[in-house]
């Protein structure tokens, strides 16, 4: 493995997800440690937060076996596009009880909210989700400019947390969501497989 400060792990189906969150950095980093199988591991520190954030890529879900009680998720949809991330936002949602369809048709319903804009919000760069493999969760794993570009996408002017228009509406009273959250972070750690 090779050590980084700063590096933006690229999101892709070839691999599976461990995404876990801790009290802080220290603690995110300290949960680093070289196993066989592990691709990628990044610890992010909160950018308006004590929290931090582990987001981890293995080859298989065998490869992660004794890491108990762990989130696993493997991804469903993505869109990159331009620019240099500075600030990650995690969108984590919830659902009611397991339900591999729901998850994969809210991320569809996010998409279609996204076409559904006049413009991408400005400053966003990318967005990955990915669904548990216990049916539950969606995670979002989502790079920004930066924090303040991501808070001022939240503020605008007719703005329903990122849209502006009625797809969103459909979004956030999805059927079956339990709840959630929104977290800014920012790399502090990596270890890339050579």
């Amino acid at each position: 493995m090779t050590i980084h400060k700063g590096h933006w792990p690229t999101p892709d189906d070839a691999t599976v997800v461990v995404a876990r969150e801790w009290p802080d950095a220290d603690a995110a980093r300290a949960a680093y440690k070289s196993h066989e199988g592990l691709v990628s591991f990044t610890a992010y520190e909160g950018i308006d937060h004590d929290d931090a954030f582990t987001y981890e890529q293995w080859t298989s879900e065998e490869a992660i076996r004794n890491l108990d009680g762990a989130p696993v998720f493997h991804l469903y949809r993505g869109h990159r596009g331009e620019g240099v991330p500075g600030c990650l936002v995690i969108v984590s949602v919830e659902f009611e009880g397991p339900d591999e369809r729901r998850q994969r048709d809210w991320i569809d319903l996010v998409f279609e909210a996204l076409a559904s804009e006049p413009a991408y919000p400005k400053g966003g760069i990318s967005g990955y989700f990915h669904v548990s493999t216990d049916g539950t969760r969606v995670l979002n794993y989502a790079e920004w400019v930066s924090a303040e570009a991501h808070l001022a996408a939240l503020a605008a002017p007719g703005a329903d947390g990122i849209g502006t228009t009625d797809e969103w509406k459909k979004v956030q009273t999805y059927p079956g969501m339990s709840g959630g959250s929104v977290k800014r972070y920012r790399p502090v750690f990596s270890a890339v497989a050579a």
